[in-house]
C-alpha cells in the first residue's frame, strides 16, 4: 500500500477531540527548534491558537497583541514599533519551515494567514491504493533462463571475459580520475565565482533566520547644531535619510539577489530581543543608537556627539574627521564597516555607517561592489572567517560621494 494522494480539510474546532489534537500539534510546534529556541514566536503562537479555540478570534488584533503579548503599554504607537507585524511574518516563515522539512505526519496543520492574525486549522487526510505486483514471467521461464546462464558460464565467453579484465579495471579507473578532475573542476569553478562580497555576507546568507536590517532615523531639533537628533522610541515624526534609504535600497536589493531573508525595522523600535535572533545589519551612526551601544566590541569608533569624528580605541590619538577648514559640501567623508559577533547580543552584527551621509553612502557602496571588495583582499588575506572592521574614505565634491578608499583594517 502506497498513499496515493493527501487533502486538506479546513476545520473549525468546536468538539474536546477536535481542541486536543490542535493542542497537540501546537505542543510539537512548540518543541520543534524553529520555535524552541526563542521566546517571542513561541508565544505569539500559543496566543493566538487559544484565543481561537476560546472562541474569541475577533480579539486578536495588532494593538492587543502587542499589549498582550509583547508587554506593549496600551497607548503604544503601532506604527512606528512593528513588533507584532514583525514577529507574525516570523512565524508565518517558521511554520512554513516545519512542515516544508517534517517527514511524520501531522494529523492536524497550522497556519496564520498573511494580514491576518488569526490562525487557521487543517485537518490532514492521506488515502492510499493497493499496488499490485509487477507479473513476472513464470516459474518454468525462470528455470530455462537460468540454465542458459549456466551454460554460458561453461563456455568459452567466460575465458574472454577473464582476458578482457585487466583492460577494464584499467579504464574503470580512468573514468573515476576523470571524474574526479571533472568535480574538482566545477568546485573551483564555482569557488572562483563567489566574490568578496559573497564571502564578507555569507554569514548572513548562511543564518537560518532573516537577517534584521535596522536604519537609522531622524526627529527636528532646531536647538541643536544640525537642526537634528536620533530619533528615540517615544517620538513621533521621524524620518529617516536620504542616504540611509538609498543604503537600505541597496543592501535589499543585494539580499533579494542572494535570496536571503531579510526584515527592515526602524532602530527606535528595535530591541535586543530582537537583535538576539536574528543577524543584523545596521545602517548609520549618529542616527543610529544601536551603533553606539554595540561599538565596545570594535577598534575602531564612532566618539560620542557633538566630536562627530572616528578614533582608534587602542591609539586614540589617530582620529579621522571631516576637515572643517573646507567648505561643508567638499569635506572629505568617513566610515566604518564592519561584520563581528557581537558580545552584547551574542550574535552577528554588521555595520555601514558613516560620520555623515557621505560617508555612509560609500560603506554600502564598498560592501555592495566586488572591486572596491577586493582592495579588502590587498590589505589582508585571511578576513573572510573572522571579526573584520574597516576604516574608509570618501572624497566629497560638492556634496557628491566619491570611491571609497581604505583607510586602516582590524581583523580578529
Amino acid at each position: 500500500m502506497i498513499p496515493a494522494a493527501i487533502s486538506r480539510t479546513r476545520v473549525h474546532p468546536v468538539s474536546e477531540e477536535e481542541h486536543r489534537l490542535v493542542r497537540n500539534e501546537l505542543a510539537e510546534l512548540l518543541r520543534n527548534p524553529h520555535f524552541s529556541n526563542s521566546k517571542r514566536y513561541p508565544a505569539l503562537l500559543a496566543y493566538v491558537v487559544e484565543k481561537t479555540l476560546a472562541g474569541q478570534s475577533d480579539e486578536l488584533k495588532e494593538r492587543v497583541l502587542g499589549v498582550e503579548v509583547f508587554h506593549r503599554p496600551p497607548d503604544y504607537d503601532s506604527n512606528n514599533d512593528t513588533v507584532v507585524r514583525v514577529a507574525a511574518g516570523e512565524v508565518r516563515r517558521r511554520l512554513a519551515l516545519v512542515y516544508h522539512e517534517s517527514e511524520a505526519e501531522h494529523a492536524i496543520e497550522i497556519t496564520l494567514p498573511v494580514g491576518s492574525y488569526v490562525p487557521e486549522f487543517f485537518r490532514i487526510n492521506s488515502q492510499e491504493l493497493a499496488v499490485s505486483p509487477i507479473p513476472g514471467p513464470p516459474v518454468l521461464h525462470q528455470r530455462i533462463a537460468l540454465a542458459r546462464f549456466k551454460e554460458s558460464v561453461r563456455t568459452p565467453a567466460l575465458p574472454l571475459l577473464r582476458n578482457m579484465w585487466p583492460k577494464l579495471a584499467v579504464t574503470l579507473a580512468l573514468l573515476v580520475l576523470v571524474a574526479g578532475f571533472i568535480g574538482l573542476f566545477v568546485h573551483l569553478r564555482a569557488a572562483a565565482r563567489q566574490t568578496s562580497v559573497d564571502l564578507f555576507w555569507q554569514p548572513v546568507h548562511a543564518s537560518s533566520n532573516a537577517a534584521l536590517i535596522c536604519p537609522g532615523a531622524l526627529v527636528r531639533a532646531p536647538k541643536t547644531t544640525y537642526g537634528l537628533a536620533m530619533a528615540g522610541r517615544t517620538d513621533d515624526y521621524t524620518f529617516t535619510s536620504m542616504a540611509t534609504t538609498v543604503a537600505l535600497a541597496e543592501l535589499v536589493n543585494l539580499f533579494s539577489t542572494s535570496h536571503t531573508e531579510y526584515i527592515v525595522q526602524p532602530t527606535s523600535a528595535t530591541t535586543l530581543t530582537d537583535m538576539r535572533e536574528h543577524p543584523v545589519v545596521l545602517i548609520g551612526a549618529y542616527n543610529n543608537e544601536w551603533t553606539l551601544r554595540l561599538q565596545s566590541d570594535l577598534r575602531y569608533r564612532f566618539a560620542p556627539d557633538p566630536a562627530r569624528q572616528i578614533y582608534d580605541a587602542t591609539n586614540p590619538s589617530t582620529t579621522w574627521m571631516r576637515p572643517r577648514s573646507l567648505p561643508f559640501l567638499d569635506q572629505d567623508d568617513f566610515a566604518i564597516v564592519g561584520r563581528f559577533h557581537s558580545r552584547v547580543t551574542d550574535g552577528l552584527v554588521v555595520l555601514v555607517a558613516g560620520i555623515a551621509k557621505n560617508g555612509t553612502e560609500a560603506a554600502t557602496q564598498f560592501l555592495t561592489t566586488p572591486r572596491y571588495m577586493d582592495l579588502l583582499n590587498q590589505q589582508s588575506k585571511n578576513w573572510a572567517s573572522k571579526n573584520v572592521e574597516v576604516v574608509l574614505r570618501t572624497k566629497v565634491v560638492g556634496g557628491k560621494s566619491g570611491a571609497p578608499s581604505i583607510e586602516a583594517v582590524y581583523v580578529w
